[in-house]
Formats: C-alpha cells, structure tokens, sequence
C-alpha cells in the first residue's frame, strides 16, 4: 500500500515513458516488485526492500524536480529518503503495521494511539529496536560464545531477548512450576506427558433442576480453533459418580 502510493504511476511521467506500450512495461516491471515484496518469506530480503525503496526515492525526487538514477547504492537511497520522501504518520496505528512496513521501507515513521496495549506494542515493534540496530548482545551467553558475530539490524536484541525470556521462564518454573503439573496425552497423540502451555477457566453455574445438580461450565463453544488442519476442540468428561457432577476436559 505504502508502495503504491508513492511511487509514481509510468503514465504519469510522459518524458521517460512516452508511448503506452513503454508505460504498460514499466507498469508491470513496479508490479514485479510488488509481488516480491508482500511475499512473507522476503520481509528481511534486503535486495528485495532496496529495490522497492530505490523506485520510492526517484519518484519522491521526480516531485521536486529532482532526477535520480535508475540504479543507487545503499548510502544514495537512504539519503534520497531522507531528503525527499515525506514522512509517514499512522495516527490510530493499532499493532503497528503501518509504520513498521514505513521503517522497512527506508521512511521516516511516526505513530501514535489513544490504546495505551497499541502504544506498548508500537514501542516494542517501531521505536526500540531501532535504537539497538547493529549492536552487539548484552547476555554473558552470546559475550563468551560469539564475540564479533554478525549482528545486522536488531539481531543482538533478539538474540537478549531470547537469553532474558527463557531465564525468566525457567525460574518460573522453579518457583511456581509445581502449580502447573504435566497431563498424559492420549495413545493417538503418542502417549506420555507433556507440559501445558495454556490453561482456560470458565464459570460453573448450578442446574437448577433438582435431579441434576451439575455445575455446567459458562462456555460459548467447546471449539478452540476451527482452522483446516489445526482444528482443536474440548470435549467434556463428566464424572457422575459423585453427587454433585465434576466436569473436566479434553482437549482434542
């Protein structure tokens, strides 16, 4: 979208592209490069993003009667952006997709949300990391084992993120884990117990007919994904034998 909007339509630049059929090429040359960029797998393609923000560049300078070469360096395009490409501003940006895809993109990116979760997140995802791009990790584990490593872009905040999280998580474990004992997964699922990784609570609520008694989870849907080929749903164990009915559950 960002692409889109930036970068100037062939028929619109009459002196480079004189004849429909030139634009029609053009055309489908940009349309290239859209198709390489939104593809999920060339997020951090560099060739890829510094081929999209080559083509921003010239028409932010084509605007102010400045014309670029269809080839720049990594060093010309940035500073191209920074002097001739305006500013991106999401003002309701919620997760933070348009201002992340901006910095991709070489442009200066501004964000902002009355949500005070949306503001975490775009601080997390489009104002830190940048703070830490090409430097190194903090954790003594990444110091010892990989001094002088590659840390391009955020890697080295990653890679402490990653340290930090599973430090947290296991002394997690160590303080509370017993309050979150492993279950036994059935035959089909391999056997074997395995960690919880979630647990769900719902509301009980009595029968009010007097034979029954039960107390009925307060649930909408016993589904927890319907997704074609993860599809995962509870089906609930009633224990009758005792007098009140005890509900529990798998998970399927």
């Amino acid at each position: 979208m960002l692409f889109a909007q930036l970068v100037d339509d062939p028929a619109s630049c009459p002196e480079e592209f004189p004849t429909a059929a030139a634009q029609a090429v053009e055309r489908q040359r940009l349309f290239g490069i859209i198709e390489r960029l939104v593809k999920w797998e060339n997020s951090n393609n560099e060739a890829v993003l510094h081929e999209a923000r080559v083509e921003i560049a010239r028409s932010a300078a084509r605007a102010q009667g400045i014309r670029l070469p269809r080839s720049l360096t990594l060093a010309a395009v940035a500073t191209a952006l920074q002097t001739y490409a305006p500013p991106v501003l999401d003002p309701f940006a919620g997760g933070g997709s348009i201002p992340l895809e901006a910095q991709r993109l070489g442009l200066e990116a501004h964000a902002s949300d009355l949500n005070p979760v949306a503001v975490l997140i775009n601080k997390a995802l489009i104002e830190i990391p940048p703070k830490f791009a090409g430097r190194s990790p903090a954790n003594p584990q990444a110091r010892q084992s990989l001094m002088g490593g590659d840390w391009h872009g955020a890697r080295g905040l990653a890679d402490d993120i990653r340290y930090y999280g599973k430090w947290m998580r296991d002394e997690a474990a160590r303080r509370i884990g017993h309050l979150y004992p492993t279950v036994t997964l059935p035959h089909e699922y391999g056997g074997g117990e395995t960690t919880v990784i979630a647990w769900l609570w719902a509301r009980t609520v009595q029968c009010p007919n007097p034979a029954c008694g039960a107390h009925m989870p307060l649930v909408r849907s016993f589904y927890l994904s319907k997704k074609k080929g993860k599809e995962a749903w509870v089906e609930p164990q009633i224990d009758r034998s005792v007098s009140t009915a005890l509900w529990t559950a798998d998970i399927w």
